[in-house]
């Protein structure tokens, strides 16, 4: 199959296409995944609750996009493996509240660590000034979807449209 040729408009398959020959290259992160008994989905989990802090299983779902079974039942297995914690709502005790422990912070960390080493030996290939200006447009990426407004479900809520600079 030939590979999908990424025009200016589609950046979305550009930046797939750059992820994909740069992700899990040497399987150090899918070998630390292995050890850990997680999955992607238990790793998303993870790094939402690192990210955004405590929250219930009804949020963790919605945030997904998972059915609430499969989110109590990911959420399980990671309290089973000792990652997070899962305690009643003090102000409902039908609610339960899952926070990210210790144990399972340091995992996230090993993980990111890992895939920011992946990431580094793929791309070293590339010449230092283009490594450079990667750097510098990623990071200006990264602020403007900072400023961005997020629904608790992950979509972006609807603002003025962009003027012509910011296209």
């Amino acid at each position: 199959m030939s590979r999908r040729e990424p025009s200016s408009n589609c950046v979305g398959f550009a930046v797939q296409d750059l992820v994909n020959r740069i992700s899990h290259r040497g399987g150090v992160t899918l070998a630390l995944m292995t050890e850990a008994q997680v999955t992607l989905q238990h790793v998303l989990i993870l790094t939402r609750l690192r990210e955004l802090g405590a929250n219930s299983v009804s949020g963790i779902a919605e945030d997904l996009n998972l059915s609430r079974s499969a989110a109590s039942l990911a959420i399980e297995h990671l309290v089973q493996l000792g990652l997070t914690t899962r305690v009643e709502d003090a102000a409902d005790r039908r609610r339960k509240i899952v926070n990210l422990n210790d144990k399972g912070a340091r995992l996230v960390e090993r993980l990111i660590e890992s895939r920011a080493a992946e990431y580094e030996a793929a791309l070293t290939t590339i010449a230092p000034p283009l490594r450079r200006k990667l750097a510098a447009v990623v990071a200006e990426v990264l602020d403007a979807l900072g400023n961005a407004r997020v629904s608790p479900s992950g979509n972006e809520i609807k603002g003025p449209s962009p003027t012509k600079d910011q296209e």
